[in-house]
């Protein structure tokens, strides 16, 4: 039996999560970050996330952008957790004819993106590989642990941003879909490159949240999995997409709902809350961050539902091929 054959999800469940030790963990082991209480009371957050080249980058991304993207995947998942990132490293294993141009675009998307975050950037580690594979450890602190699995009955269901734009872009650039409209192609593509994300999202979340969860391995198995571990129901109410997701679908013969759910690679925030709606609003609007988006509802039972009808459990998962 290979890899393949058992997916991400059955490797994580089946055979890696046992070697791991819990007991100090706070978030537990099924969370996209590790958490550990401090003496101040405060929680050290730390996420490790990797990009590779050859299945990460589609055409046209340049080496800047996947400095960015390292440093977003990484820090996104802290900000889901509740926690303000502070430091970033990054592991980055190289093949030896690399030009050393395209190492410098690395590290200065990096760093870019670790000023906009007010993150340091503090170094790491360097080795060869026949692929560009960049690993991003991001270290934080949190004052409020966010997890996946406290979403409860009568809360609501909000997201940081719009869905659908990624999944456009990702079906542009690797399967040469139609674009009509320039300012259509600029959007879809700068939502990719340059996710809205920011760290007052993070903020917002914490202070308003019960359940959270970064969405970048897709709208729908965030939600699952948010159902799942918190044993509820989540009926989906409103798709959080844009003109540009709706005009793309057509020109493609595509159904904007599955760019929606399945694209992935959005970086938001997906949350619960049982505040009303006006302070959620008027707390995201105190700390500067986007004002999000409610999309849906948690009930009693199970499963993800959209339209009266089940929504199909799938996203991103590595190792299926």
């Amino acid at each position: 039996m290979r890899l393949k054959d058992l997916g991400e999800r059955r490797v994580l469940n089946d055979i890696i999560f046992k070697y791991l030790d819990r007991e100090e963990n706070i978030l537990g082991i099924d969370e996209d970050a590790v958490a550990y209480k401090l003496p101040d009371g405060q929680f050290l957050v730390v996420n490790v996330d990797t990009f590779v080249k050859s299945t990460d980058a589609p055409p046209l991304m340049t080496f800047y952008y996947m400095g960015v993207k390292t440093v977003i995947m990484t820090l996104s998942d802290l900000m889901a957790k509740g926690a303000i990132p502070k430091y970033f490293l990054l592991s980055a294993s190289l093949p030896s004819d690399l030009k050393v141009e395209d190492l410098e675009q690395i590290l200065s998307g990096v760093k870019d993106t670790c000023y906009k975050f007010n993150v340091k950037f503090s170094g790491g580690d360097l080795g060869s590989a026949p692929d560009v594979i960049l690993t991003g450890i991001g270290i934080g602190y949190a004052r409020r642990l966010l997890n996946r699995s406290s979403a409860e009955p009568g809360d609501y269901v909000w997201v940081t941003g719009y869905f659908g734009l990624t999944g456009a872009a990702l079906h542009y650039l690797l399967k040469q879909g139609r674009v009509l409209n320039k300012k259509v192609l600029n959007k879809i593509i700068d939502y990719f490159l340059n996710p809205p994300i920011c760290l007052n999202d993070g903020l917002a979340v914490s202070s308003v949240a019960k359940a959270a969860m970064d969405s970048s391995d897709g709208l729908a198995i965030t939600l699952w999995t948010i159902a799942k571990q918190s044993k509820v129901k989540i009926v989906i109410e409103k798709l959080p997409l844009t003109r540009e997701v709706i005009k793309y679908a057509l020109w493609n013969n595509l159904d904007p709902r599955d760019l929606v759910f399945y694209g992935g690679e959005e970086f938001e925030i997906v949350f619960t809350s049982s505040l009303p709606e006006e302070e959620i609003i008027n707390n995201f609007k105190k700390l500067g961050a986007r004002i999000p988006i409610r999309i849906g509802v948690v009930e009693e039972g199970s499963g993800v539902f959209f339209n009266g009808k089940l929504l199909e459990n799938k996203g991103w998962e590595h190792l299926t091929t």
